[in-house]
Protein backbone atom coordinates (compact mmCIF):
# COMPACT_ATOMS: atom_id res chain seq x y z
CA UNK A 1 0.00 0.00 0.00
CA UNK A 2 1.15 3.45 -0.99
CA UNK A 3 1.35 6.03 1.47
CA UNK A 4 1.31 9.73 1.78
CA UNK A 5 4.91 9.08 3.05
CA UNK A 6 6.57 7.11 0.54
CA UNK A 7 5.49 9.35 -2.04
CA UNK A 8 6.42 12.48 -0.77
CA UNK A 9 10.29 13.36 -1.39
CA UNK A 10 13.02 13.71 1.33
CA UNK A 11 10.22 12.98 3.99
CA UNK A 12 12.47 11.99 6.99
CA UNK A 13 11.32 14.15 9.81
CA UNK A 14 7.18 12.93 9.65
CA UNK A 15 6.64 12.18 12.83
CA UNK A 16 6.53 8.73 14.24
CA UNK A 17 3.99 5.81 14.90
CA UNK A 18 1.52 4.26 12.61
CA UNK A 19 -0.43 5.97 9.97
CA UNK A 20 -3.58 7.78 10.57
CA UNK A 21 -7.01 5.70 8.61
CA UNK A 22 -8.70 7.87 6.33
CA UNK A 23 -11.86 6.41 5.70
CA UNK A 24 -14.16 7.92 3.00
CA UNK A 25 -18.09 7.45 2.21
CA UNK A 26 -19.21 5.28 -0.57
CA UNK A 27 -21.59 6.88 -2.55
CA UNK A 28 -20.10 9.27 -4.85
CA UNK A 29 -16.89 10.23 -5.63
CA UNK A 30 -16.64 13.39 -4.27
CA UNK A 31 -16.15 11.87 -0.38
CA UNK A 32 -13.22 10.44 -1.88
CA UNK A 33 -12.19 14.05 -2.75
CA UNK A 34 -12.70 15.90 0.12
CA UNK A 35 -11.64 12.85 2.39
CA UNK A 36 -7.91 12.95 0.27
CA UNK A 37 -7.55 16.63 0.39
CA UNK A 38 -7.51 16.27 4.46
CA UNK A 39 -5.32 13.02 4.31
CA UNK A 40 -2.42 14.87 1.79
CA UNK A 41 -2.90 18.09 4.45
CA UNK A 42 -1.59 15.24 7.11
CA UNK A 43 0.95 14.35 4.35
CA UNK A 44 1.95 17.75 4.23
CA UNK A 45 2.41 17.92 8.34
CA UNK A 46 4.87 14.78 7.87
CA UNK A 47 1.94 11.93 8.40
CA UNK A 48 1.47 9.33 6.90
CA UNK A 49 -1.81 7.35 6.03
CA UNK A 50 -3.53 4.57 4.57
CA UNK A 51 -7.28 5.06 3.05
CA UNK A 52 -10.25 3.27 2.94
CA UNK A 53 -13.66 3.23 1.19
CA UNK A 54 -14.40 1.69 -2.51
CA UNK A 55 -17.04 3.17 -4.64
CA UNK A 56 -16.81 5.55 -7.21
CA UNK A 57 -14.50 7.28 -5.67
CA UNK A 58 -12.00 4.33 -5.55
CA UNK A 59 -10.46 5.74 -9.24
CA UNK A 60 -9.62 8.76 -8.14
CA UNK A 61 -7.74 7.87 -5.08
CA UNK A 62 -5.70 5.29 -6.96
CA UNK A 63 -5.15 7.99 -9.91
CA UNK A 64 -3.51 9.89 -6.97
CA UNK A 65 -1.29 7.27 -6.24
CA UNK A 66 -2.48 5.55 -3.43
CA UNK A 67 -4.03 2.24 -2.99
CA UNK A 68 -6.63 2.13 -1.06
CA UNK A 69 -8.65 -1.06 1.13
CA UNK A 70 -12.20 -1.67 -0.67
CA UNK A 71 -14.75 -2.05 1.65
CA UNK A 72 -18.25 -3.72 1.10
CA UNK A 73 -20.69 -0.56 -0.28
CA UNK A 74 -23.94 0.89 0.97
CA UNK A 75 -26.56 2.55 -1.64
CA UNK A 76 -29.09 3.89 1.27
CA UNK A 77 -29.13 7.56 -1.12
CA UNK A 78 -30.41 5.67 -4.68
CA UNK A 79 -32.69 3.28 -2.97
CA UNK A 80 -34.56 6.61 -1.17
CA UNK A 81 -34.42 8.46 -3.52
CA UNK A 82 -35.86 6.43 -6.45
CA UNK A 83 -38.69 5.63 -3.61
CA UNK A 84 -38.13 1.73 -3.36
CA UNK A 85 -37.83 1.11 0.43
CA UNK A 86 -37.43 -2.27 0.22
CA UNK A 87 -34.07 -1.84 -1.31
CA UNK A 88 -33.05 0.46 1.79
CA UNK A 89 -34.21 -2.38 4.33
CA UNK A 90 -32.97 -5.31 2.76
CA UNK A 91 -30.45 -4.43 0.52
CA UNK A 92 -28.65 -1.31 2.33
CA UNK A 93 -29.01 -2.68 5.97
CA UNK A 94 -26.91 -5.98 5.63
CA UNK A 95 -24.69 -4.16 3.46
CA UNK A 96 -24.30 -1.18 6.30
CA UNK A 97 -23.22 -4.02 8.68
CA UNK A 98 -20.98 -5.86 6.32
CA UNK A 99 -19.10 -2.47 5.77
CA UNK A 100 -19.08 -1.28 9.58
CA UNK A 101 -17.41 -5.00 10.34
CA UNK A 102 -14.89 -4.45 7.01
CA UNK A 103 -14.14 -1.07 8.89
CA UNK A 104 -13.56 -3.06 12.58
CA UNK A 105 -11.28 -5.40 11.14
CA UNK A 106 -9.13 -3.14 9.06
CA UNK A 107 -8.63 -0.53 12.19
CA UNK A 108 -7.59 -3.48 14.67
CA UNK A 109 -5.01 -3.92 11.46
CA UNK A 110 -4.03 -0.51 10.99
CA UNK A 111 -3.92 0.30 14.71
CA UNK A 112 -4.15 3.98 14.05
CA UNK A 113 -3.58 6.75 16.51
CA UNK A 114 -6.85 8.41 15.32
CA UNK A 115 -9.29 7.72 12.16
CA UNK A 116 -10.35 10.57 9.92
CA UNK A 117 -13.57 9.68 8.41
CA UNK A 118 -17.04 11.29 6.68
CA UNK A 119 -18.68 8.23 6.53
CA UNK A 120 -21.61 7.24 9.23
CA UNK A 121 -20.42 3.44 8.80
CA UNK A 122 -16.52 4.64 10.14
CA UNK A 123 -18.24 6.32 12.95
CA UNK A 124 -20.55 3.05 14.36
CA UNK A 125 -17.05 1.01 13.49
CA UNK A 126 -14.88 3.76 15.56
CA UNK A 127 -17.24 3.15 18.33
CA UNK A 128 -17.15 -0.66 18.43
CA UNK A 129 -13.38 -0.90 17.71
CA UNK A 130 -12.98 2.14 20.71
CA UNK A 131 -11.09 3.85 18.29
CA UNK A 132 -10.46 7.27 18.77
CA UNK A 133 -11.60 9.49 15.26
CA UNK A 134 -12.49 12.71 13.89
CA UNK A 135 -15.75 12.83 11.86
CA UNK A 136 -16.72 15.35 8.96
CA UNK A 137 -20.30 16.33 7.61
CA UNK A 138 -21.94 18.94 5.92
CA UNK A 139 -25.51 17.64 6.27
CA UNK A 140 -27.46 19.42 9.03
CA UNK A 141 -31.08 17.56 9.46
CA UNK A 142 -32.75 21.28 8.65
CA UNK A 143 -31.57 20.14 4.94
CA UNK A 144 -34.81 17.96 4.66
CA UNK A 145 -38.02 18.09 4.77
CA UNK A 146 -39.27 14.48 4.95
CA UNK A 147 -39.37 13.32 8.94
CA UNK A 148 -37.65 10.11 7.93
CA UNK A 149 -35.02 12.14 6.24
CA UNK A 150 -34.74 14.55 8.95
CA UNK A 151 -34.39 12.20 12.12
CA UNK A 152 -31.94 9.89 9.92
CA UNK A 153 -29.85 13.35 9.63
CA UNK A 154 -30.36 13.97 13.45
CA UNK A 155 -28.74 10.41 14.52
CA UNK A 156 -25.90 10.44 12.10
CA UNK A 157 -24.83 13.58 13.55
CA UNK A 158 -26.13 12.90 17.01
CA UNK A 159 -23.33 9.66 17.39
CA UNK A 160 -20.34 11.85 16.20
CA UNK A 161 -21.50 14.53 18.49
CA UNK A 162 -21.19 12.29 21.59
CA UNK A 163 -17.95 9.39 20.21
CA UNK A 164 -16.06 11.69 18.54
CA UNK A 165 -12.68 13.48 19.33
CA UNK A 166 -13.61 16.16 17.03
CA UNK A 167 -16.62 17.10 14.60
CA UNK A 168 -16.06 18.93 11.85
CA UNK A 169 -18.89 21.04 9.89
CA UNK A 170 -17.23 22.34 6.12
CA UNK A 171 -19.73 24.93 5.50
CA UNK A 172 -19.62 27.36 2.45
CA UNK A 173 -22.07 29.20 3.06
CA UNK A 174 -22.80 32.17 5.90
CA UNK A 175 -25.87 31.50 8.80
CA UNK A 176 -28.20 28.70 8.76
CA UNK A 177 -28.74 26.13 8.45
CA UNK A 178 -25.94 24.70 11.55
CA UNK A 179 -24.94 21.61 13.47
CA UNK A 180 -25.21 22.92 16.55
CA UNK A 181 -23.03 19.45 18.17
CA UNK A 182 -20.04 20.40 15.27
CA UNK A 183 -17.42 22.85 15.01
CA UNK A 184 -18.09 24.85 11.59
CA UNK A 185 -14.76 24.88 9.51
CA UNK A 186 -14.30 26.31 5.50
CA UNK A 187 -14.93 24.40 2.60
CA UNK A 188 -13.07 21.33 1.67
CA UNK A 189 -10.91 21.03 -1.62
CA UNK A 190 -7.67 19.59 -3.40
CA UNK A 191 -4.84 21.92 -2.80
CA UNK A 192 -3.59 23.37 -5.98
CA UNK A 193 -0.78 25.10 -6.77
CA UNK A 194 -0.54 24.81 -10.71
CA UNK A 195 0.54 28.75 -11.88
CA UNK A 196 -1.88 30.27 -13.93
CA UNK A 197 -0.29 29.99 -17.37
CA UNK A 198 -0.51 26.53 -17.30
CA UNK A 199 -4.27 26.12 -16.03
CA UNK A 200 -6.35 23.78 -18.63
CA UNK A 201 -8.45 25.88 -21.17
CA UNK A 202 -12.01 25.65 -19.28
CA UNK A 203 -15.79 28.00 -20.64
CA UNK A 204 -18.03 25.95 -18.51
CA UNK A 205 -16.78 23.26 -16.32
CA UNK A 206 -20.00 20.64 -16.40
CA UNK A 207 -19.80 18.44 -13.16
CA UNK A 208 -22.62 15.54 -13.68
CA UNK A 209 -23.82 13.42 -10.87
CA UNK A 210 -25.57 9.96 -11.11
CA UNK A 211 -28.78 11.83 -10.32
CA UNK A 212 -28.34 14.74 -12.44
CA UNK A 213 -29.82 16.07 -16.08
CA UNK A 214 -29.08 14.66 -19.49
CA UNK A 215 -25.00 16.33 -19.46
CA UNK A 216 -25.29 15.97 -23.60
CA UNK A 217 -28.96 18.29 -23.83
CA UNK A 218 -26.87 20.88 -20.84
CA UNK A 219 -23.57 20.24 -23.48
CA UNK A 220 -26.03 21.07 -26.67
CA UNK A 221 -28.09 24.07 -24.99
CA UNK A 222 -24.73 25.97 -24.17
CA UNK A 223 -23.66 25.20 -27.68
CA UNK A 224 -26.44 26.97 -29.09
CA UNK A 225 -26.07 29.75 -26.40
CA UNK A 226 -22.15 30.22 -27.77
CA UNK A 227 -20.57 28.57 -24.91
CA UNK A 228 -18.21 25.52 -24.45
CA UNK A 229 -18.64 22.60 -22.19
CA UNK A 230 -16.28 21.06 -20.60
CA UNK A 231 -18.05 17.72 -19.15
CA UNK A 232 -16.27 15.77 -16.42
CA UNK A 233 -16.56 11.53 -17.39
CA UNK A 234 -17.73 12.74 -20.85
CA UNK A 235 -16.61 11.22 -24.05
CA UNK A 236 -13.76 13.09 -24.22
CA UNK A 237 -12.80 13.45 -20.72
CA UNK A 238 -10.22 11.03 -19.01
CA UNK A 239 -9.35 10.58 -15.37
CA UNK A 240 -7.70 13.62 -13.56
CA UNK A 241 -5.87 13.50 -10.45
CA UNK A 242 -7.75 16.64 -9.00
CA UNK A 243 -10.41 18.78 -10.53
CA UNK A 244 -9.63 22.22 -8.89
CA UNK A 245 -7.01 23.27 -11.84
CA UNK A 246 -10.62 22.92 -14.58
CA UNK A 247 -12.33 24.53 -11.60
CA UNK A 248 -10.04 27.48 -10.98
CA UNK A 249 -9.93 27.46 -14.82
CA UNK A 250 -13.24 27.82 -15.71
CA UNK A 251 -15.47 31.07 -16.26
CA UNK A 252 -18.74 28.97 -14.65
CA UNK A 253 -19.29 25.63 -12.79
CA UNK A 254 -22.77 24.09 -13.43
CA UNK A 255 -22.61 20.69 -10.70
CA UNK A 256 -25.26 18.87 -8.42
CA UNK A 257 -23.03 17.85 -5.68
CA UNK A 258 -21.37 19.64 -2.49
CA UNK A 259 -17.69 18.24 -3.34
CA UNK A 260 -17.85 20.61 -6.33
CA UNK A 261 -19.42 23.52 -4.41
CA UNK A 262 -16.91 23.60 -2.16
CA UNK A 263 -14.25 23.32 -4.59
CA UNK A 264 -15.89 26.18 -6.65
CA UNK A 265 -15.91 28.54 -3.16
CA UNK A 266 -12.60 27.78 -2.40
CA UNK A 267 -11.00 28.41 -6.36
CA UNK A 268 -13.38 31.61 -6.11
CA UNK A 269 -15.22 30.27 -9.41
CA UNK A 270 -19.05 30.94 -9.84
CA UNK A 271 -20.95 27.99 -9.99
CA UNK A 272 -24.56 26.79 -10.79
CA UNK A 273 -25.60 24.16 -8.61
CA UNK A 274 -28.59 21.90 -10.52
CA UNK A 275 -29.98 19.57 -6.96
CA UNK A 276 -31.35 16.18 -7.48
CA UNK A 277 -31.10 14.55 -4.26
CA UNK A 278 -32.80 15.47 -1.15
CA UNK A 279 -29.45 16.55 0.54
CA UNK A 280 -28.35 18.56 -2.74
CA UNK A 281 -31.74 20.45 -2.72
CA UNK A 282 -30.23 21.34 0.75
CA UNK A 283 -26.96 22.45 0.08
CA UNK A 284 -28.78 24.74 -2.79
CA UNK A 285 -31.25 26.35 -0.53
CA UNK A 286 -28.47 26.81 1.97
CA UNK A 287 -26.01 28.31 -0.99
CA UNK A 288 -29.11 30.98 -1.64
CA UNK A 289 -27.80 34.31 -1.44
CA UNK A 290 -24.38 33.27 -1.49
CA UNK A 291 -22.15 35.40 -4.29
CA UNK A 292 -21.49 33.57 -7.22
CA UNK A 293 -23.88 30.89 -6.43
CA UNK A 294 -27.41 30.14 -8.08
CA UNK A 295 -29.81 27.30 -8.02
CA UNK A 296 -31.27 26.00 -11.37
CA UNK A 297 -33.61 23.55 -11.57
CA UNK A 298 -33.81 22.78 -15.58
CA UNK A 299 -31.23 23.38 -18.60
CA UNK A 300 -33.12 26.31 -19.68
CA UNK A 301 -32.58 28.49 -15.81
CA UNK A 302 -29.00 27.53 -16.73
CA UNK A 303 -29.04 29.29 -19.71
CA UNK A 304 -30.57 32.12 -18.47
CA UNK A 305 -28.00 32.32 -15.23
CA UNK A 306 -25.18 32.89 -17.96
CA UNK A 307 -23.08 35.80 -17.92
CA UNK A 308 -25.02 37.35 -15.01
CA UNK A 309 -22.96 35.54 -11.83
CA UNK A 310 -20.03 37.88 -10.16
CA UNK A 311 -17.13 35.52 -8.72
CA UNK A 312 -17.06 34.57 -5.33
CA UNK A 313 -14.37 35.96 -3.13
CA UNK A 314 -12.41 32.63 -2.37
CA UNK A 315 -12.84 30.76 0.89
CA UNK A 316 -9.77 29.30 2.78
CA UNK A 317 -9.85 25.93 2.60
CA UNK A 318 -10.90 24.02 5.42
CA UNK A 319 -8.70 20.81 4.65
CA UNK A 320 -6.11 22.96 6.84
CA UNK A 321 -8.81 23.35 9.68
CA UNK A 322 -9.51 19.77 9.82
CA UNK A 323 -5.79 18.51 9.21
CA UNK A 324 -5.28 20.48 12.47
CA UNK A 325 -7.84 18.67 14.76
CA UNK A 326 -6.57 15.29 13.40
CA UNK A 327 -3.19 16.42 14.87
CA UNK A 328 -4.78 17.79 17.83
CA UNK A 329 -6.61 14.41 18.48
CA UNK A 330 -2.97 12.78 18.43
CA UNK A 331 -1.37 15.54 20.66
CA UNK A 332 -4.41 14.72 23.23
CA UNK A 333 -3.84 10.90 23.57
CA UNK A 334 0.04 11.29 24.18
Amino acid sequence: MTTAGERASGGSDEPDGEPIAVGHYCEGAGHATRMLAVAEALADRGYDFEIAGGGPGEPFVEANGYTERPLPEVDFVGGYQSDNGSHVVFDGLPNFIRRVRAYVAWLNEVEPPVFLTDDICGCFAASVARQRYVYVSHDPAAFYDSPPERASAWIRNRIPAVTAESFCFPKAWEGDPWIETATPVGPIAPADDTPEADLPDVDVLVVPSAFSVDEDDLDAALADAGRTATIVGGEDWTLKPSLQPYVRAADLVVCSGYSTVMEAAVAGTACVVMPATSEQRGVAAAMEGTRGFATAETIEEVVALLGTLDAPEPQANGAEEIADAVVDAIETAR
